[in-house]
């Protein structure tokens, strides 16, 4: 991701993370000889009518070589290198450990839910070692795609768990394609078209989109790559989503706030009427006329979530990670796009506003289907309740501490209350040993009960502090 994004990194360290995509070093032909056998159940040679041992371009996770099958159909093989298994666990164990220790030290790590965040970031991670998974990804992709960007057709009968046969285009990666004679900014708004599409109306989208996962194909168009991110949204998301770019496309802070609160996971009290506000001056310095939307846009929208103490669902993070790798491939493109325009254009082209007659029958259609069966049900309860009411038998069944937060926090106040106990007496012993004379002698000037004495004061001071670093801690 960082790859893409040379407003952030110098330019050294971008082109040095860029080779990371398709120059890395490609793995020992021998131990790639050795996986194709043992995941196809037969030599290369013998399952296809050519094979290029060496590869058209290397990933940190993967190879990708040229091959012939015996129906002529010409394919890419993806190869996943031997070994990287223990690699990426490695790493991702890494990942757990800082998102555990950030979870515990800090107040922003907890209030955007960075445990959950890691968990979901390994398990995307994880289908992308197994790439039948990636095989069944680009078939639902390519089903609900526009055919705006090609996407290839994978041979499922030759995919295994470490090999990927798929259809292969005829391109160069975005970021070594030449760019002379073509609508670079046709291009960027096509790919920002299918990607958008495939977020708000299907919902099963490519989730990485750099530009090394792009080609720029020989008859001038676009191909996407590699499908073992791909994230996916539920309707119910879907639809907040839309309503929620809806209300920042009109300005409309009261909408924004419900639609936020109903993608991000939201604590049990929020000041929605500040949220509003807050939302209200977002949308006022960077999407009103003339304004110059920037990186600044994206960190002050999260500066507004974290203040709240809402928290990011995985597969929402998975959709604002795929639009900023987007954006960085998109700069790539088409320098100075707009791309807060574009995505107003599209909006305007298939966002919820565009609903037609027969669209809204079939809609009310549905909602009423779900609703009689409860619309009938609803006179016998009103009568149940009513008549329970008239005859004194009406009553309400509440479990205490049902909650678990309300068990904890009594839990807590039994501990500060025993705690307080403990000191107190321990304290009070301590006084009455240090005012007892006489005792066994321990040295010439302390006695038994004196040791004791001094003893239970320190006890008593550590307890007591204890108590009161409970009391006064600051994320109470």
């Amino acid at each position: 991701m960082l790859s893409t994004r040379p407003d952030l990194l110098p330019a050294e360290f971008v082109e040095e993370l860029g080779r990371l995509t398709d120059q890395v070093a490609p793995a020992d032909w021998d131990q790639v000889d050795q996986m194709l056998t043992a995941e196809l159940g037969r030599p290369v040679d013998d399952v296809f009518a050519g094979f290029d041992r060496k590869p058209l371009a290397a990933a940190s996770v993967a190879q990708v070589h040229a091959a012939r099958l015996r129906s002529g159909a010409e394919v890419a093989v993806k190869v996943q290198r031997p070994g990287i298994q223990a690699t990426v666990e490695r790493d991702l164990d890494i990942v757990a450990r800082l998102a555990s220790s950030l979870q515990a030290r800090t107040r922003w790590a907890r209030a955007i839910g960075i445990r959950e965040l890691a968990d979901g970031f390994a398990d995307a991670v994880r289908e992308e070692l197994d790439f039948r998974v990636e095989a069944a990804n680009m078939a639902a992709v390519a089903a609900s795609a526009d055919g705006a960007v090609r996407i290839p057709v994978p041979y499922p009968p030759l995919c295994g768990r470490r090999v990927l046969v798929m259809q292969r285009l005829d391109g160069t990666p975005l970021g070594a394609a030449g760019m002379v004679g073509l609508d670079r900014h046709g291009l960027a708004r096509t790919l920002l078209g299918s990607l958008l599409g495939q977020v708000m109306l299907t919902g099963v989208f490519h989730a990485d989109p750099h530009p090394g996962n792009i080609l720029v194909l020989a008859d001038g168009r676009l191909g996407l790559l590699d499908f073992g991110s791909v994230g996916r949204l539920d309707a119910s998301v879907r639809s907040a989503l839309q309503r929620l770019l809806l209300a920042m496309d009109r300005g409309d802070p009261l909408g924004a706030s419900d639609a936020l609160l109903e993608v991000m996971l939201r604590p049990d009290e929020v000041d929605q009427q500040r949220l509003e506000r807050d939302l209200g001056q977002f949308m006022a310095r960077y999407l009103s006329p003339g304004a110059s939307p920037g990186m600044r846009m994206f960190s002050d929208l999260f500066r507004i979530v974290t203040d709240y103490g809402l928290s990011v669902p995985p597969e929402v993070a998975a959709t604002f990670r795929a639009l900023g790798v987007l954006e960085g491939t998109l700069a790539l493109l088409a320098p100075g796009l707009d791309l807060v325009a574009e995505a107003r254009s599209w909006a305007a082209r298939h966002g919820p506003a565009r609903v037609d007659a027969p669209a809204a029958r079939q809609a009310v259609a549905e909602e009423l289907t779900t609703l009689l069966p409860m619309l009938r049900r609803l006179p016998r309860r009103v009568e149940r309740i009513a008549s329970a009411a008239e005859n004194g038998r009406l009553s309400v069944q509440v479990r205490l501490f049902a909650d678990q937060r309300d068990r904890r926090h009594v839990t807590g106040l039994l501990h500060q209350v025993l705690l307080t106990i403990l000191a107190a007496t321990a304290g009070i012993m301590a006084v009455l040993l240090l005012g007892t004379a006489g005792g066994p002698a321990v040295t010439a000037t302390v006695s038994l009960y004196q040791l004791l004495g001094y003893n239970l004061l320190v006890v008593c001071a550590i307890i007591a502090l204890r108590v009161l670093v409970l009391i006064f801690r600051p994320d109470r």
